[in-house]
């Protein structure tokens, strides 16, 4: 997950008891870096306005732009309304990027590895790892099978690119140039903007290499 940082006015179309109209999702759009707030992924063809806290049919939650989420079909299906109490990543006083590592599976098939950071994690931030380990694992149906082979196609183009330009850092036969696009490729796949980001920081949190000697490709977190 990222932190983001709401827009204000709201959108016409609140005012109006609307949710789900075109003001409101290219308005999110933004906001969200264009990912999904969960899955982080991005060019999203099924992007769904999610409610943050399911509004049961409430109003005041059904139609509140602060409730209102920029989600994948996917993630937005399995977080329904039986996923609550989670870390939000709209509020400014926590940092949900620095409470739960996201890493890569060593194999293109194998799970995803979700975890809280710390060892006495809040019950908010269990409840999230829950929600994201379904989101990036969850294959009970054919449908999400096939959403998650989609998924994982697309985490993994991304997996092997930071893989090879890290292996272009270690060669000692790269040049100059080539070093420095790799090290611009990792630079650009830590930001925040960046489709699934959370990845890439951990992977370089945890890469002794990559932090000793390349300890300037780490801003903003």
């Amino acid at each position: 997950m990222f932190n983001v940082i709401r827009t204000y006015p709201a959108p016409d179309s609140i005012a109006k008891n609307q949710h789900n109209k075109e003001d409101i999702l290219e308005a999110l759009l933004p906001i969200f870096f264009e990912k999904c707030y969960l899955c982080e992924r991005d060019e999203i063809q099924d992007a769904e306005v999610e409610h943050f806290v399911p509004h049961e049919g409430d109003k005041l939650l059904k139609y509140a732009w602060e409730n209102l989420y920029y989600a994948c079909s996917r993630c937005n299906s399995i977080k329904s309304n039986s996923h609550i109490d989670l870390l939000d990543c709209a509020d400014p006083t926590v940092d949900v990027g620095g409470l739960i590592s996201c890493l890569m599976p060593s194999v293109p098939n194998g799970n995803i590895i979700v975890e809280p950071v710390s060892q006495n994690p809040t019950t908010r931030t269990n409840n999230t790892v829950d929600l994201l380990n379904y989101c990036y694992n969850l294959e009970n149906t054919a449908l999400r099978k096939i959403s998650r082979e989609s998924l994982f196609e697309k985490m993994w183009d991304y997996y092997s690119k930071l893989l090879l330009a890290r292996q272009v850092l270690r060669n000692k036969s790269s040049g100059k140039t080539a070093k420095k696009e790799a090290e611009e490729i990792i630079e650009s796949m830590m930001d925040v903007k960046h489709p699934f980001s959370i990845f890439w920081r951990y992977f370089y949190i945890n890469d002794s290499f990559l932090v000793k000697n390349y300890p300037y490709l780490r801003s903003g977190f």
